[in-house]
């Protein structure tokens, strides 16, 4: 597997820039995933580095081969909302058909302000976005673990969220995120503004 560092991974609909440390352990693969590693890597994470808010994450399709370098400027336009919600509905409309709603207790749309696959030497400007899968089982709302694919949640359900989630216009990527709840994702909350569907 390939391990990617992304430095100041922006997650949300809108930054304010009261920014402190804040890594991501971003890992892209050639090959299946193995989700019982990754979650276990996920855990053992923040035990090492007290410094990484949302601890490991998964990167669907070809392995990441260079890491973001910048941000995809993101106002709260009608077009980024539009973007959002259309993808926070497919996944939803998924997990309902898929039987799984009743077992995942949240499941936020975040839209992440990283445009992935473009070739450094042409230094374009970013004008993509991609779209992170964070869901929670939870018993009281205020901690919670991520439903392993394979486990808690079929891996068909999850793979079915990511085609139809990239078909949406302005996608670069679909994550997967592996991070507890709530670790230091509370404190990530002062500068964070996601879309909960409770």
């Amino acid at each position: 597997m390939v391990f990617h560092h992304i430095i100041n991974s922006l997650k949300g609909y809108l930054l304010n820039l009261q920014l402190y440390s804040f890594q991501v352990c971003g890992i892209s693969s050639k090959d299946e995933p193995d989700w019982e590693s990754l979650i276990f890597l996920a855990r053992l994470t923040p035990r090492m580095c007290h410094n990484v808010n949302s601890v490991v994450v998964y990167i669907f399709d070809p392995p990441v081969k260079e890491p973001p370098t910048d941000i995809t400027p993101t106002f709260l336009t009608t077009g980024v909302l539009s973007t959002l919600r259309q993808a926070d509905f497919e996944a939803h409309n998924i997990l309902r058909e898929s039987g799984y709603a009743g077992k995942i207790s949240q499941m936020p749309g975040i839209l992440t302000l990283l445009h992935f696959d473009q070739d450094p030497l042409q230094k374009q400007p970013s004008c993509q976005r991609s779209v992170v899968i964070q869901t929670f089982i939870a018993s009281d709302f205020m901690t919670g673990i991520p439903p392993a694919p394979g486990n808690e949640i079929p891996v068909e359900v999850v793979l079915k969220m990511v085609t139809e989630i990239k078909k949406i216009p302005g996608i670069s990527r679909i994550i997967y995120d592996l991070t507890s709840k709530p670790h230091e994702l509370l404190r990530t909350n002062n500068y964070t503004i996601s879309k909960n569907t409770e």
